[in-house]
């Protein structure tokens, strides 16, 4: 007999796993994604191996398709990203270089590998890197829906080499075939250099004399192997060859022909319109449009110690407007989700507060100095600035709901502190009582102009919303005042107060900016921009919000020389997290192949093990037996004998909730068939049922058939 096969060495990594329960009973099909996982012994004969890869195949171990929304994951959540600041800022719980020690589902392990000249353990771990993401408000884009997140070429996922590998060795005759787990995926690596890197991209299946494949809607049938070679669809490929077939690529990547029973042998063939690429630094990563790739190859040095493989996001996400490569700016919920479902960077909401309104408006009213009950001057044009609760504003000693703010010029002032270049008179409602009349628009303060026409910055008043305080203040240059509010971080929103111009003895305060009820440049500036114009609503830094409630936004609040300023009771905050091992509102099939003594990767899976206890230590503990039990000690802890198989389903084998499935032979020709009648489940009787203690004995006939009996 004569087994053709290649040696295979893989890393595995965690990946989006589908748990499964023991209820009731059904029928084992690729479509209940009941198992995880396949483990074959690492020192089975390949025949295994290739059996563990047929299993993997059938059920459907290949990638699938994600989507911007994600569930669940581990990683770091930072809860208080100030606006307009990048996300893994100095401090932050997101860092710009995130390992194993923020993910816990990013590798930090050893790769074993036979590079030809002897096997070696190369350290290597995965990272992910945080760029240029910033949290944007309406004040970035006054377009935006609400807080959003950006994305100018920030996100990335790096394969690190911690050793340098020998790059020469991959694809020499001697050599393991190498794999690389990459953003949980398993490749087969046909070559890599610094900077460039040759995937398998075919999809692997092994099938047996008769048994079809179909790759892209195009079936392809196994005709016939022989020693050296194979039929497929009537062509001849020769072994290790590969012949394209209906437009498709076709290799006969491995060969087991058994030349006592032909019928019997099978092959491992590679089907795709490429059975290998090679990618360039900076081409699209596979799956991606060539000519608009949303994720591109980032390739490093690649084949030295610190070099690395990994992906990078290839477009600049920064306004409301941007629809690159598909993708968009993200909001609350919302995810820049790397391939394959890897890790996702999400924006996970903003930090809660109440809000206060402050309306600041013009009217002609009354005013009184400090405690007469005459009026000292009448029908005055003033500034109102008015909250929602009688202590949010204080001027002097006072708290109030409302104060007014008069131009006073030399001679005309309220109370005897006359100034020679005019002053700004504060006056606050008197909602106490008291003096009589009560309710009225009573003196307070004044700040003299300290030149003809101007007035340094001068405080007023305070506003206090919880734990917000903001300064409310005046200045005024050339005649024309400025009105002020200073939040807690020293941002501004300025207001250009409009009316006759002020001097020693003239001036007025009537309205916003040059022409009344409509809207003027800088009539109202936000941290510095002018938005006065702007039809939505804006939001600053802290997270006041100048004209929410206007549907006509800011230029609707200035048209109508009424400005309202919601002021939350503390600064609001983002809260963005980048998490691993995250399920998104798509399924994807992520599962793996392992060998036993990788059992920390696959111990928490729901598993299929292949082979015997003899070669399988998995499928030793699974069966309660001692490791390298073999022969008559196999046959006595199982009933199995030559020419027999047992298929076996063990709740709870490795992990509480998580079931393991032994297909298992007296011999490597046995366990094939059993993996046969696996395959062949649904069209079988008895059938394969998924429940603790089922128990499935089978014998192989001649002709490589099986006959099967089930029990509890």
């Amino acid at each position: 007999m004569k087994n053709n096969f290649k040696k295979i060495t893989a890393i595995a990594a965690g990946a989006l796993m589908v748990g499964m329960t023991m209820g009731n009973a059904v029928a084992l099909s690729p479509s209940d994604n009941a198992f995880d996982a396949v483990v074959y012994g690492a020192q089975a004969d390949n025949s295994d191996q290739m059996s563990a890869e047929s299993i993997a195949s059938w059920l459907g171990f290949n990638g699938g398709t994600t989507s911007t929304t994600t569930v669940g994951g581990e990683g770091e959540t930072e809860e208080e990203v100030v606006f307009g600041t990048q996300i893994d800022a100095s401090g932050y719980e997101v860092e710009t270089t995130m390992t194993d020690a923020n993910i816990p589902t990013l590798l930090d392990e050893k790769l074993s590998w036979d590079d030809g000249l002897g096997s070696t353990d190369y350290d290597i771990h995965e990272s992910i890197v945080i760029g240029d993401m910033e949290i944007l408000t309406s004040l970035d884009d006054e377009d935006l829906e609400g807080v959003a997140m950006s994305n100018n070429m920030g996100l990335s996922y790096r394969y690190v080499f911690d050793d340098a590998l020998n790059c020469t060795g991959i694809g020499h005759t001697a050599a393991d075939d190498l794999y690389l787990t990459i953003l949980g995926k398993s490749y087969e690596i046909e070559d890599m250099t610094a900077t460039t890197i040759t995937v398998v991209t075919s999809e692997d299946t092994l099938l047996s004399v008769g048994e079809s494949y179909t790759v892209d809607g195009k079936t392809f049938t196994l005709d016939d192997v022989w020693s050296d070679g194979i039929m497929v669809n009537a062509e001849v490929i020769d072994d290790g060859q590969s012949k394209k077939i209906d437009g498709i690529r076709v290799k006969a990547d491995s060969i087991i022909y058994h030349s006592d029973t032909p019928e019997t042998s099978r092959a491992i063939l590679k089907i795709g319109t490429d059975i290998s690429k090679t990618y360039s630094d900076g081409d699209e990563y596979i799956g991606e449009d060539e000519d608009d790739p949303l994720w591109v190859w980032d390739i490093s040095t690649a084949c030295t110690a610190a070099g690395y493989v990994g992906v990078t996001y290839n477009v600049n996400i920064n306004d409301a407007d941007d629809s690159e490569a598909g993708d968009s700016i993200k909001y609350v919920g919302e995810s820049y989700v790397l391939p394959e479902g890897f890790a996702a960077a999400t924006l996970e909401g903003t930090t809660d507060v109440d809000y206060e309104d402050i309306t600041i408006e013009f009217a002609d009213i009354d005013l009184y100095n400090s405690s007469d009950n005459a009026v000292a001057n009448e029908d005055e044009k003033v500034i109102v600035i008015s909250a929602s609760t009688t202590s949010s504003i204080t001027v002097g000693g006072e708290e109030t709901d409302k104060i007014y703010l008069w131009y006073a010029e030399n001679g005309s002032e309220t109370e005897s502190y006359g100034n020679t270049y005019g002053a700004v008179e504060v006056f606050y409602r008197d909602h106490d009582g008291d003096n009589t009349p009560t309710n009225k628009a009573r003196y307070e303060m004044n700040a003299n102009l300290t030149a003809t026409q101007t007035l340094a910055r001068a405080n007023v008043a305070t506003v206090e919303i919880g734990d917000t305080v903001m300064d409310i203040d005046v200045t005024v240059a050339s005649g024309v005042m400025t009105l002020s509010l200073e939040d807690p971080d020293d941002d501004d929103i300025n207001f250009t107060i409009g009316g006759t111009t002020l001097a020693d003895e003239a001036g007025t305060l009537e309205k916003l900016g040059t022409t009344a009820e409509d809207a003027d440049a800088n009539d109202i500036l936000v941290s510095g921009t002018d938005v006065s114009t702007k039809d939505k609503s804006i939001m600053n830094d802290y997270g006041i919000i100048v004209a929410e409630d206007d549907s006509s936004g800011v230029e609707g609040n200035a048209d109508a020389d009424k400005v309202i300023i919601s002021i939350p009771d503390e600064k609001v905050y983002a809260q963005v997290s980048v998490l691993g091992g995250i399920s998104t509102d798509t399924t994807t099939s992520g599962s793996m192949i392992f060998t036993d003594s990788d059992k920390s990767s696959w111990a928490n899976k729901n598993v299929i093990l292949v082979g015997g206890s003899c070669i399988n230590t998995a499928t030793a503990e699974a069966l309660g037996v001692s490791a390298g039990t073999c022969d008559a000690a196999f046959t006595g802890a199982t009933n199995v004998g030559t020419g027999q198989y047992i298929i076996k389903v063990v709740g709870d084998a490795f992990t509480t909730g998580k079931t393991a499935l032994v297909v298992a032979g007296y011999e490597k020709e046995n366990t094939e068939a059993a993996v046969s009648y696996l395959k062949s489940n649904v069209n079988r009787d008895p059938m394969i049922e998924v429940a603790d203690g089922n128990t499935y004995f089978g014998t192989t006939g001649v002709s490589g058939t099986s006959t099967v009996t089930k029990t509890a």
